[in-house]
C-alpha cells in the first residue's frame, strides 16, 4: 500500500461518470422515481468565499484571493524561476501565459471546482490540458513548493510539446503514467530518501516491470520508476538523448514507447528494459549487501499468524505493553492495538467505515509523508489522539482505548488548518501539534479543558513534529532550514521562541520522541542516504544508529520495560508494504559518533532560508479582478447502451466552464429509441449556497393498459413529454446532507391512465386520455448520502432522498398534482469484498392530474418488462447479496475485469388510486395478489469502464414460482 500521488493529471475530456458533480447539477424534474441514480451524492462544500483576482507576470496569469496576497510575491517568484529553468532545459518557449491557480492551504485547495470530484489529501496538485491550468496549494516548505511548481509546470510543457497545444490530441492520446509523472519528477528533482525507498524496494525484491511494453508501472511507483528511467537516459545518452526521446514519443503513433526507444536510441524495447534493469541493479543491489531488510534489525508484528500487512505509525502506551498503529488488515484504515510481548493484534479501535469523519490522517496512506507521527497515547493509557478529516478541515479525535470508538471530537482549532502530529503532555491536560495559521506552519499547544490554543513558534520558519519531554518542561520539534533540510530543535517551554539546534548538516531528521527518562531523543534521519533510526544523548551528544535498512525504517516509538530497559518499535517498508518491527537498543549497528550540543539558543531570524533563482517585484498595475464569464469546452462524453427491452440509448454530454470551474454550462443530448431529449443546465457553484437554471425537454414512455374494444385490454407504450425551465437553490448542511429548493414552469403532454365505461357492458375499464397542459411548479428535496464506494460499487453506508413537488391547477380550482417520494438505500459490508444492498422506494401522488410513477426492468423490479408498472401510488423493494467471482479474465483482444455475482429478491407494485384496487397479499390463498415479486441471480462484468449486467429472474408469488427464468441484459451501474 503506497501513498496517493502528489499530483493528478486531469484530462480534458473524461468519460461520463468519472468526473461528475457530487451534488446534482440537475435533478430529475417530474416523471417517476429517481431509481436511475440521479440526485444522490455527497457534497463538495464551499466553506469560504474566494474573491479571485489575477496577477499578470511575464509567463503566468496567477489567480489568488485576498487572504493569499501576502504569499503572492513568493509564488510568482517561484513560478518565474521554474519557467526559466524548464524553458532552458526543454529548449522551448510557451507562447501564452500559463494560468496558475493557487490556494493557501490544502483544505482550501480541496474546495476547487475545476475538478468536481473530491480530492484526497494525498493528491498535492494537478494540471489540465484544457487551458493549460496549474492548480496547487502552497502550504509546503519553500523547497518543496518550488519542486511542486516545477513538477506541475513540467506537465504544462508536456501538453505543449507532446500534444502541440491540441486538446483533441491530449484526450485521444494515452502516454504511459510513468512517462508523464516520471518526467515531471525528474525535472523537479523532487526525490529524497523517502522516495528512493520505493525504488530500492522494487529493485532488491525484483519487482521492476517493463516500461516499453503495455501500460508499465501504475500508481505512486510509476513516479519513482519513471524518474529513474529519465535518470538512466540522461546518464547514458545525455540531455540531447532526453529531448530526442520526448520528440520520438510525440511522433510515434499512439505514444508507443518501444517504437520511440528504437528511433531515439537505436535499440529494441526489450533491450532497453534489460539495460535499465541492469543499471538499477548495479546502483542498488550492492547497498542490500552492505545494509539489510527491516527484518534483519527487528522482529515483525503479526496478525492471525501472518506478517502484518500495511501497519504504520506506531505509538507505545505509557506502560509499554501496548502499541497502537494504523492498519489496513480488514480493508479499511483503522487504529488497532498490538500486544508488544506477543507482537499480535488485540483490538480494532475504529472498526472500519464511519460517517463521523471522512478519513483518518495517516501518512503514506491517506496523505504523503509529513513530519512526526500520527498517533499519541495519553499519559494514563486510556485515550489515543489522532487527527481526522471531517468537514472543511481536520478535527482532533480522542479514541477510547478500553472500549473502542470515540470519546470526543474537537472541531474548533482556532482557525488552524492541516493539523498534524499530536503529542500529549505528561500531565494529560494539553496536546501539542503543528498546523498552518495565517499562511505559516508553527507549533501549537491545545488546552483540553479551556480550549485555549498557544502558538509556541510564531515566526516565519516551517516547524513541525512536536513531542513533549517526560518532565513536561520542553519540547523537541523540527524546523526546515536552508535548502530544505528538516533539522531537530529543542525549546524550553518557560522560554518559548528560543530554540536550540540539535542536529546539523545536509540531512533530514524526522519523528523525534524522548526516551522515558528524558536523556535521549530517538528520531529518523537520512544522513547516510537512507531513512533509519538514531538516538541523540542530550548530555554527551552521542549519536547511535539502530537500523541500517536498504529501503527505510522510520517512526520509532519507545517501549518502557519493567526494569527500566528500552526497546524500539518502528515502521519498515519491504516488498511494497509497511510493517511494524521491534528491536533492542543495547547494541547499535555502527560505532557511535558525537555531535556538539548547543550552548546558546538560535534565533529564528538567524536560520538560513530558501531563495529562488528569480525574485519578482510585484507591480500593482498588473493586478485585476477576476471576471468569470468566459466559457470554454471543459469535458465531453458519449454513451451508447441497450436496455433489457432492446431499447437503444445514446447520449452526448458537453460541459463548458470558466477558468475556475465555478460557473458551468452542461448540455446533455440523448435519445431512447425514437424519443429525443435535451437538458441544459447553467450552474453557479462558487458559493456554499449554489444556484442553477435547468432548461429541458424530456420525452419518454411507460407501459400502459387501454381498453380498445369489447373484452380487449391491450398493453402498449404511453408517451410522456415534459418541457420546462426550473431554477433551484442547493444548500449543503454538511459533507453528507443537503437541501434543494426549486421553482419553474412546465409544459406537459402525456397519455394519462384513467377509467372509462365499456359501452357494451357498462363496466369500468382503463382508458388512456391525452393530456396537454402547462403550469408553475415548486419542488423541494432533502438528501443524505454517507455511502462508501470501492471500484466495484457501494459497499457501506446509506443514501436517501425525500422529494416533494406541488403544481396548482390553473384551469380548475385546486391542485393539479402534489407528490412525495422516498428513495432509501442501505449498504452493509459482509466481508472485505462482499456486501448486502437494500433499497426501498415509495411514491405517492394526488391531485386533479398527477404525474405517474413508472418503473420495471433493469434492477428495479426484475421479472417485468422495462417501465412495465405505472401508477400514482408506487413502491418497490430490493435486497441483493453482491460477491466477487473472478477478478480478471484476459483474452488476446480485451480484458474483462471485476466479474461479480449477485443474488436478489425484488417485490413491488403500482396502481392508480380511485379506479384501481390494490391488495398486496391474499391471506386466504397464501400468495401475493396485486404485488409482484421475483428472485434470481445475476452477473456483472466491467469492460471498457462500463458495467455489463446479465440477470436471470423468476416470478414468485410467495406460493409458487413461474416456469423458467426471464433473462435480461443491460448496461449501467446497479443501485
Amino acid at each position: 500500500m503506497t501513498r496517493q500521488p502528489r499530483c493528478l493529471l486531469a484530462g480534458g475530456l473524461i468519460l461520463l461518470g468519472s468526473l461528475v458533480p457530487l451534488q446534482p447539477l440537475a435533478a430529475q424534474y417530474g416523471s417517476g422515481p429517481q431509481w436511475n441514480g440521479q440526485g444522490f451524492g455527497k457534497n463538495k462544500v464551499q466553506y469560504r468565499d474566494f474573491n479571485w483576482s489575477i496577477y499578470h507576470s511575464p509567463h503566468f496569469n496567477v489567480y489568488y484571493y485576498p487572504s493569499e496576497e501576502p504569499l503572492l510575491q513568493k509564488v510568482v517568484s517561484y513560478a518565474e524561476s521554474a519557467y526559466d529553468q524548464l524553458s532552458r532545459e526543454f529548449n522551448f518557449q510557451i507562447q501564452e501565459p500559463v494560468p496558475l491557480i493557487f490556494y493557501a492551504t490544502h483544505s482550501a485547495f480541496e474546495q476547487n471546482n475545476i475538478i468536481l470530484n473530491f480530492i484526497p489529501e494525498g493528491t498535492g496538485a494537478f494540471a489540465t490540458p484544457t487551458r493549460f491550468r496549474m492548480v496547487l496549494p502552497v502550504d509546503l516548505p519553500d523547497d518543496q513548493l518550488m519542486q511542486l511548481i516545477l513538477h506541475e509546470l513540467t506537465h504544462i510543457f508536456q501538453y505543449h510539446l507532446l500534444f502541440q497545444g491540441s486538446l483533441a490530441k491530449a484526450v485521444t492520446s494515452a502516454p504511459p503514467q510513468w512517462f508523464m509523472e516520471g518526467m515531471a519528477s525528474y525535472m523537479a528533482k523532487d526525490e529524497e530518501a523517502r522516495e528512493y525507498m520505493y525504488l530500492r524496494d522494487g529493485v532488491v525484491n525484483d519487482r521492476i516491470p517493463s516500461v516499453t511494453k503495455g501500460a508499465g508501472p501504475q500508481g505512486f511507483f510509476a513516479y519513482r520508476l519513471g524518474h529513474a528511467v529519465f535518470d538512466f537516459v540522461e546518464e547514458r545518452w545525455g540531455k540531447e538523448g532526453f529531448l530526442d526521446f520526448i520528440y520520438e514519443i510525440r511522433n510515434s503513433l499512439g505514444f508507443q514507447v518501444d517504437r520511440a526507444v528504437e528511433r531515439a536510441f537505436k535499440m529494441e524495447g526489450e533491450d532497453f528494459d534489460a539495460e535499465f534493469r541492469r543499471w538499477l541493479r548495479r546502483k542498488y543491489l550492492p547497498e542490500l549487501v552492505q545494509t539489510g531488510e527491516p527484518g534483519d534489525f527487528g522482529r515483525i508484528f503479526r496478525i492471525r499468524d501472518e506478517p502484518s500487512g500495511t501497519e504504520i505509525s506506531p505509538t507505545a502506551s505509557p506502560s509499554g505493553d501496548l502499541v497502537a498503529s494504523f492498519s489496513y488488515y480488514q480493508g479499511d484504515l483503522d487504529v488497532v492495538l498490538f500486544d508488544t510481548e506477543k507482537r499480535t493484534l488485540i483490538r480494532n479501535l475504529t472498526k472500519g467505515y464511519s460517517n463521523q469523519y471522512q478519513y483518518l490522517v495517516a501518512q503514506e496512506l491517506a496523505l504523503g509523508r509529513a513530519m512526526g507521527r500520527d498517533l499519541a497515547f495519553s499519559p494514563d493509557g486510556n485515550t489515543i489522539a489522532v487527527f481526522a478529516k471531517r468537514e472543511q478541515g481536520r478535527s482532533l479525535v480522542l479514541l477510547d482505548v478500553l472500549n473502542g470508538g470515540m470519546r470526543r471530537i474537537i472541531d474548533d482549532m482556532g482557525g488552524i488548518e492541516q493539523q498534524h502530529a499530536p503529542s500529549w503532555s505528561p500531565d494529560g491536560r494539553r496536546i501539542a501539534f503543528y498546523g498552518n495559521r495565517n499562511g505559516q506552519f508553527a507549533i501549537f499547544v491545545y488546552d483540553l479543558e479551556s480550549g485555549q490554543i498557544t502558538n509556541l513558534t510564531n515566526d516565519a520558519v516551517y516547524d513541525g513534529a512536536p513531542t513533549f519531554s517526560p518532565d513536561g518542561k520542553s519540547i523537541a520539534f523540527l524546523s526546515v532550514v536552508g535548502q530544505g533540510f528538516a533539522k531537530l530543535f529543542r525549546m524550553d517551554l518557560a522560554q518559548p521562541g528560543q530554540r536550540y539546534q540539535l542536529t546539523t548538516g545536509d540531512s533530514n531528521e524526522n519523528d523525534p520522541i524522548y526516551s522515558p527518562d528524558g536523556q535521549r531523543i530517538y528520531y529518523t534521519s537520512d544522513r547516510n542516504g537512507l531513512q533509519n533510526i538514531y538516538s541523540l544523548d542530550l548530555t554527551s551528544g552521542e549519536v547511535r544508529q539502530y537500523t541500517n535498512v536498504v529501503t527505510g525504517a522510520f517512526m520509532p516509538t519507545v517501549l518502557r520495560e519493567p526494569l527500566g530497559e528500552e526497546r524500539l518499535v518502528y515502521t519498515g517498508f519491504w516488498k511494497g508494504d509497511f510493517g511494524l518491527y521491534v528491536t533492542d537498543v543495547d547494541e547499535p549497528v555502527t560505532e557511535p559518533t558525537r555531535t556538539e550540543l548547543p550552548v546558546q539558543p538560535t534565533q529564528a531570524t538567524e536560520l538560513p532560508v530558501f531563495e529562488p533563482d528569480i525574485q519578482v517585484t510585484l507591480d500593482d498595475a498588473n493586478k485585476e479582478r477576476y471576471g468569470g464569464f468566459k466559457f470554454f469546452l471543459e469535458d465531453a462524453a458519449t454513451t451508447v447502451a441497450i436496455d433489457d427491452d432492446q431499447n437503444y440509448l445514446g447520449q452526448v454530454v458537453l460541459t463548458f466552464s470558466d477558468y475556475l470551474g465555478d460557473r458551468r454550462i452542461i448540455g446533455a443530448f440523448s435519445s431512447i429509441e425514437s424519443f429525443s431529449n435535451f437538458d441544459v443546465v447553467y450552474a453557479d457553484l462558487g458559493q456554499r449556497l449554489q444556484w442553477q437554471v435547468h432548461l429541458f425537454d424530456d420525452r419518454s414512455f411507460f407501459i400502459g393498459e387501454e381498453f380498445v374494444g369489447t373484452g380487449r385490454i391491450e398493453r402498449g407504450r404511453a408517451y410522456f413529454k415534459q418541457t420546462g425551465l426550473v431554477g433551484s437553490l442547493v444548500y449543503p448542511f454538511s459533507f453528507y446532507a443537503r437541501a434543494e429548493l426549486g421553482a419553474g414552469y412546465l409544459l406537459r403532454e402525456f397519455l394519462a391512465q384513467t377509467e372509462g365505461i365499456d359501452p357494451e357492458t357498462g363496466e369500468l375499464v382503463p382508458v388512456l386520455v391525452p393530456i396537454d397542459d402547462n403550469f408553475p411548479i415548486i419542488q423541494g428535496a432533502l438528501v443524505g448520502d454517507s455511502t462508501r464506494f470501492t471500484s466495484w460499487g457501494p459497499v457501506a453506508g446509506r443514501r436517501w432522498r425525500l422529494d416533494t413537488s406541488y403544481a396548482p391547477d390553473l384551469e380548475e380550482s385546486g391542485t393539479l398534482f402534489w407528490s412525495s417520494d422516498l428513495d432509501f438505500r442501505q449498504y452493509i459490508q459482509v466481508t472485505q469484498r462482499s456486501n448486502l444492498a437494500l433499497r426501498g422506494f415509495f411514491g405517492y401522488a394526488e391531485g386533479n392530474q398527477p404525474n405517474p410513477y413508472y418503473f420495471g426492468g433493469l434492477d428495479t423490479l426484475r421479472g417485468t418488462d422495462f417501465r412495465d408498472l405505472s401508477g400514482d401510488r408506487a413502491f418497490f423493494a430490493n435486497i441483493e447479496y453482491r460477491f466477487p467471482l473472478i477478478d480478471v479474465v484476459a483474452t488476446p483482444i480485451v480484458v474483462f475485469q471485476g466479474v461479480r455475482g449477485v443474488l436478489f429478491f425484488d417485490v413491488g407494485g403500482a396502481w392508480y388510486d380511485g379506479f384501481e384496487d390494490f391488495d398486496f397479499y391474499d391471506s386466504e390463498e397464501g400468495r401475493l395478489e396485486d404485488a409482484i415479486a421475483a428472485y434470481g441471480w445475476g452477473v456483472t462484468i466491467r469492460l471498457f469502464g462500463l458495467d455489463l449486467n446479465w440477470d436471470m429472474a423468476k416470478r414468485y408469488d410467495f406460493d409458487t414460482s413461474e416456469d423458467g427464468f426471464r433473462t435480461s441484459f443491460w448496461i449501467g451501474t446497479r443501485f
